[in-house]
C-alpha cells in the first residue's frame, strides 16, 4: 500500500496545533515548549516524514534563500519588481527562487508550503489574493512580506502603492480635461490593488456628480489579449465614453491595439489612463498616460523589509506606502463635443 505523503499542514491538523507550531518544532525556532516540540518531532518520526525530501541533517540550512510568489510572471510589471527584488537580496547574499502561481490559491498555499518544508530564510507574496492566505502567513514562522498587495487580518510587513488614491487620480486627469463618460476596465475581483484602483475612479465620478455606466465597465485578467477583446466589446457600442481607465498597461495596450486597428485614433477618438508604467508604455508609439507603482523603489523597500524581518524577528511589523504619480503622455486630450458624436 502507498503511504500517504504528509505535509506541515496535515500534521498541523492530526495533532490539532497550528502549522506555526509545526514550522518551529521541526525548524528548532523559539516559541515552541520542549513537551510539544517532542510530540510533533514523534509523530513526524512515526508517519515518516521529511520535509519535501530534505534529510534530517538539513541539507538546505547554509543556504538563504527567500521564496517569490507571484501569479503570472509574464506580466512585465511583476518581471521588474522581481528583477529589483532578487538583484537587492542578491548583494545581501540571498538567493531567491519564483513560484508562478497562476493566481490559484492551492497553488499559492502549497508553496508556503514548501518554502516552510524546506526551511527557506524568508517568504515573499506579489499576488496574494484573499484571507485564507493571510491566515497562512499569520500561522507561519517564517519571515514575510506582502508585496502591492493588502489583505484582511494580515499582520507581517507589507509595502504598496496607494492604489485608491491612484485610480482617484487617474480618474481626475480625465475630469479635468472635460470628459464625463468615462468607462473601466477593471482587474481580478480577488486583487485588492484592482479593487482600490476601481473605488478611487468611483470616488472622483461621485465627487464631481458625474453617473457611472455600467455598459462602461469591463473586467479583465490583466492580459494584453483581454484587452483586445474588450476592445471589440467597446467598438461594438451604440454610444461609447468618450475616455477610459484601464487596470494596467498591459491590458491597455492590448486595447489599443484593437482600437487602432479598427481605424481609431488614440487619443482624438478616445483618451486613456492606465496603471504601472512599464517600459513599453513610454515607447514613442504607445506613449501612454499611466500611473507610476515606482516598482523599482517598492522592489528595494520590499527587500529591505524581508533583510530587517530576518535580522530582527521581533520588531513591529512595517506597512509601508507609495505614493501615485500621474505621468501625462499622449494617450489623452481634453474634451471636444465632435466626440460625442464619434
Amino acid at each position: 500500500m502507498k503511504r500517504k505523503k504528509y505535509t506541515i499542514t496535515d500534521i498541523a491538523r492530526e495533532l490539532n496545533i497550528s502549522t506555526a507550531s509545526v514550522s518551529r518544532a521541526l525548524s528548532g525556532a523559539p516559541g515552541v515548549s520542549q513537551e510539544l516540540r517532542e510530540k510533533i518531532t514523534n509523530f513526524c518520526d512515526h508517519i515518516g516524514y521529511l520535509p519535501a525530501s530534505v534529510s534530517r541533517n538539513n541539507t538546505f540550512d547554509n543556504l538563504n534563500i527567500i521564496a517569490l510568489i507571484l501569479g503570472d510572471i509574464r506580466n512585465p510589471f511583476y518581471t521588474n519588481l522581481v528583477f529589483t527584488i532578487q538583484k537587492c537580496l542578491m548583494d545581501a547574499k540571498y538567493m531567491t527562487v519564483v513560484f508562478n502561481s497562476e493566481y490559484d490559491e492551492t497553488k499559492e498555499l502549497e508553496f508556503i508550503n514548501i518554502a516552510e518544508q524546506c526551511h527557506f530564510s524568508g517568504l515573499m507574496l506579489i499576488t496574494a489574493q484573499n484571507e485564507t492566505i493571510a491566515q497562512k502567513l499569520n500561522e507561519t514562522s517564517l519571515p514575510k512580506v506582502l508585496v502591492n498587495r493588502v489583505l484582511p487580518n494580515y499582520t507581517g510587513d507589507s509595502v504598496l502603492t496607494d492604489n485608491f488614491q491612484a485610480g482617484y487620480e487617474a480618474a481626475l486627469h480625465l475630469i479635468t480635461l472635460g470628459h464625463k463618460e468615462i468607462g473601466f476596465i477593471t482587474g481580478p475581483k480577488s486583487s485588492s490593488a484592482s479593487i482600490q484602483r476601481f473605488e478611487g475612479y468611483k470616488q472622483a465620478m461621485k465627487n464631481y456628480g458625474l453617473a457611472i455606466n455600467s455598459d462602461f465597465v469591463w473586467s479583465s485578467d490583466l492580459k494584453l489579449s483581454t484587452g483586445q477583446e474588450i476592445a471589440l466589446k467597446f467598438l461594438n457600442l451604440k454610444k461609447r465614453p468618450s475616455a477610459l481607465i484601464s487596470v494596467n498597461d498591459t491590458t491597455s495596450l492590448g486595447f489599443i491595439d484593437g482600437c487602432k486597428k479598427a481605424g481609431l485614433s488614440i487619443p482624438d477618438d478616445l483618451s486613456i489612463v492606465s496603471f504601472d508604467d512599464i517600459p513599453l508604455a513610454s515607447l514613442y508609439d504607445n506613449n501612454l498616460t499611466t500611473i507610476s507603482q515606482h516598482d523599482a523603489e517598492m522592489g528595494h523597500i520590499a527587500a529591505e523589509l524581508m533583510l530587517n524581518r530576518i535580522q530582527n524577528p521581533d520588531s513591529s511589523p512595517e506597512r509601508i506606502i507609495l505614493k501615485p504619480l500621474l505621468i501625462n503622455r499622449g494617450t489623452t486630450k481634453p474634451y471636444t463635443e465632435a466626440l460625442q458624436n464619434k
